[in-house]
């Protein structure tokens, strides 16, 4: 079975490392200090306020001592009898309100991350959230785990720290990609994502899959800047996690250049043509129709910024080059040109030249 956290014990936890950094600060003083003693006591009573409720009974245990240390405390911060009796019949009223801000602190971050997690892409842990948030532990994880498709299959753990301020931050996620098809290839990486930034769970599949994807983010300049992404199987940092290839806008990839070449049915439509860069910037490998003259090819492309082109597969899945399919559309077009040629003027040319069919 697995052990309960004492919360109580880890609020206290905070205040006694609060406590020894003031003591190095003031050496020999803080017993005396009643500013500091009566900081501590409203510290404790908030403690006391916060969990008073709770049904855990290591909880219960820790908050009966704790009791025995507050009274012994009021005695010094407040020597007059009067004044300890005006505390005593102040408290509820204080505690009501510590309990009310915390209950409002606590939905306030619940909802936040709620809506973080959804932005990510893992709105299916949203309900497992609250659960966690009240044993409050400094970090915690919550794992997530289903098929992509018919082969690949992503596990995720996402991963949550307490703050300094006691709020609870979505720190990132480990996400794991692993392909039925080829298990050798097989990985993993952790995406942080500090400071409100955004890598969906899609994006970090097409990532681990080999594919790049494109980022929005501030510059220093304050304007919002593009740059595509993509990770480097060949390199990892200290921690294990695979090196980013960056390609910013500076560096020249023009995705839509790139599919100009192939004359694609898409590129006809706006909206189109917005998917269809959209899904590239996603990641996706996207399905389109390449035409020749009045042929049309099923093909499946890619974003490759740093060979400032596309990877082109077949409906078969087979990779294709750009150039193969250029051959066959202009030999496709020479032979229906050649088609359209009347028998009558192939025969005029025949005898002009002298030939004899």
């Amino acid at each position: 079975m697995k052990e309960e956290i004492n919360r109580v014990a880890a609020d206290l936890e905070v205040w006694r490392s609060r406590e020894e950094r003031f003591e190095k600060l003031f050496p020999g003083t803080l017993r005396n200090n009643r500013p500091f003693l009566q900081e501590k006591l409203n510290y404790l009573d908030a403690i006391h306020a916060k969990f008073r409720g709770t049904a855990n009974e290591e909880e219960r245990l820790t908050l009966r001592i704790l009791k025995q240390e507050r009274n012994a405390l009021a005695k010094v911060v407040y020597p007059s009898v009067l004044a300890r009796l005006i505390r005593y019949l102040t408290l509820p009223f204080k505690q009501r309100k510590t309990e009310q801000a915390s209950t409002q602190q606590s939905a306030g971050n619940l909802l936040f991350l709620k809506d973080a997690v959804t932005t990510n892409g893992f709105g299916q842990i949203s309900n497992q959230l609250q659960q966690q948030l009240r044993q409050g532990q400094d970090t915690f994880s919550i794992p997530v785990s289903y098929y992509v498709n018919e082969k690949d299959r992503m596990s995720f753990n996402v991963s949550f720290v307490k703050d300094n301020t006691g709020q609870y931050q979505l720190d990132g996620y480990k996400a794991l990609f692993n392909s039925e098809q080829s298990p050798s290839e097989s990985r993993q990486q952790y995406f942080h994502l500090g400071h409100g930034e955004i890598l969906t769970a899609d994006q970090a599949y097409n990532l681990l899959a080999g594919r790049a994807i494109q980022q929005e983010y501030s510059g220093a300049d304050g304007y919002h800047q593009k740059t595509w992404l993509r990770l480097d199987f060949n390199d990892k940092d200290a921690s294990g996690n695979y090196k980013m290839k960056e390609f910013p806008a500076a560096y020249g990839y023009d995705v839509r250049q790139a599919m100009q070449q192939l004359s694609l049915k898409e590129l006809l439509s706006v909206s189109d043509t917005n998917r269809l860069m959209s899904g590239l910037a996603a990641g996706n490998r996207e399905a389109v129709t390449m035409q020749s003259n009045d042929v049309e090819k099923r093909l499946h492309i890619e974003a490759n910024p740093q060979f400032r082109s596309l990877n082109i597969y077949d409906d078969q899945g087979k990779k294709v080059s750009l150039a193969s399919l250029l051959s066959n559309k202009d030999s496709d077009t020479q032979k229906k040109t050649a088609q359209k040629i009347p028998l009558k003027k192939v025969l005029g040319r025949t005898k002009k030249n002298g030939l004899s069919m």
